[in-house]
């Protein structure tokens, strides 16, 4: 890792157990080394996961969008810049460049956070909490100029009707859980790919998601997925207990 005045670098070897199909990298995979980095870059401002969790606070994901150019393969490295560059009431917002071993821009992300108590997951005020340090923005640019959009999530019956069955179904089993006893929330995005490749769909060709993360997903629950599709864009929606919302994902084709 290496810090870079306003920006965190860090770069990853892409493994075989990481790639797919043509021998890329995953894109849920990719996703997770994003979160890495993050953590990496928030320690170095001072809000690092160990130092949180000793006062009882965590970082919790809400939102991200992805752009992809190009997956990195199987052997290749590649290297992730991050920067934390903005904070809206209790929002935080972290962004991310993504090169190959050539330089070459080939993706870009934008995410949005907030710091929760480690129990409640009510959000914390850092500016109202002595035990942390002022809150740092390492540079304000956005990668895509603005912040990550919030997507429309209807309910269950209104994607699904009354009687259409859902077209995968996920549990949270252990290889699906965080540190937390929850779904990491990169499993989220596998599991839409999952979705949309046993329907059909050539997922090699996304070019561009957005996630929403509204409800965690414990040890053992059951997720029901369901698509819908509008020209390039496919919708995947995730609920459990019949009709708590998940997580949403919107996918953007190359064409």
């Amino acid at each position: 890792m290496a810090e870079t005045g306003k920006y965190t670098e860090m770069e990853v070897y892409c493994k075989a157990t990481e790639c797919g199909i043509g021998d890329k990298l995953y894109c849920s995979s990719l996703i997770g080394d994003l979160q890495e980095a993050a953590e990496r870059s928030s320690n170095t401002i001072g809000y690092g996961t160990s130092f949180l969790k000793e006062i009882d606070i965590c970082w919790i994901i809400l939102k991200m969008r992805l752009h992809i150019d190009e997956l990195p393969s199987w052997h290749e490295t590649f290297r992730i810049r991050t920067w934390a560059n903005s904070i809206e009431k209790f929002y935080y917002g972290r962004d991310f460049e993504i090169f190959n071993a050539e330089g070459r821009l080939i993706g870009q992300a934008t995410s949005t956070w907030i710091l929760a108590d480690w129990n409640s997951h009510r959000p914390v005020i850092a500016n109202k909490r002595p035990d942390l340090p002022p809150p740092v923005i390492q540079d304000p640019r956005f990668a895509f100029g603005e912040s990550c959009p919030k997507l429309a999530f209807p309910a269950r019956i209104d994607i699904a009707g009354e009687t259409e069955k859902p077209v995968i179904i996920k549990y949270a089993d252990y290889n699906e859980l965080d540190r937390n006893r929850h779904v990491n929330n990169s499993r989220y995005t596998a599991w839409a790919y999952d979705a949309l490749f046993k329907n059909g769909y050539d997922v090699s060709k996304i070019e561009d998601l957005v996630i929403n993360y509204n409800s965690e997903v414990k040890a053992g629950e059951k997720v029901e997925l369901f698509i819908s599709s509008d020209g390039p864009k496919v919708s995947v929606f995730g609920y459990k207990n019949i009709d708590t919302k998940v997580f949403a994902v919107e996918l953007t084709m190359r064409q």
